[in-house]
């Protein structure tokens, strides 16, 4: 997804102030998984449109991605709260059908809430193509 010389040790970025201050409150046992997904989000946009083509924000205090506006795709939010326990969530756009689309292609190996959530557990080995593919797919949702 990513071209041979981009790795997710590359994308190790400083985020910008206001969502590294998120990123500093999370508790360390759950921030190092939280920035390895940061990482490959980031890595997903860079391999499909490229260096500096993902806005990292924050939308409803949440660290936030999106392509590029003359990229297709939609944002995906990635946070972790105290009631989440070990997981964290990548929140993706409710009015779209990609949660759906996730459950029919990974429902056996990737956990799900409502239409908006897939959980990634924090203590535990993930099916990290899995998410990656979901993260492709909403980058690329609408083209």
């Amino acid at each position: 997804m990513c071209p041979a010389s981009t790795t997710k040790a590359d994308l190790i970025i400083e985020p910008l102030a206001p969502v590294a201050d998120v990123f500093a409150r999370y508790p360390d046992d759950k921030r190092e998984r939280l920035f390895e997904l940061r990482a490959l989000i980031l890595q997903i946009g860079t391999g499909l449109y490229g260096s500096a083509s993902i806005v990292e924000s924050l939308k409803w205090g949440e660290p936030a991605y999106r392509p590029l506006a003359k990229h297709p795709g939609v944002t995906v939010r990635l946070h972790w709260k105290p009631k989440f326990g070990d997981q964290a969530g990548l929140f993706f756009n409710c009015n779209t059908s990609l949660i759906s689309e996730f459950r029919e292609l990974y429902g056996d190996i990737l956990s799900f809430e409502g239409n908006r959530c897939l959980w990634i557990p924090l203590d535990a080995p993930y099916p990290e193509d899995a998410v990656a593919h979901c993260v492709s797919m909403a980058f690329r949702y609408g083209k």
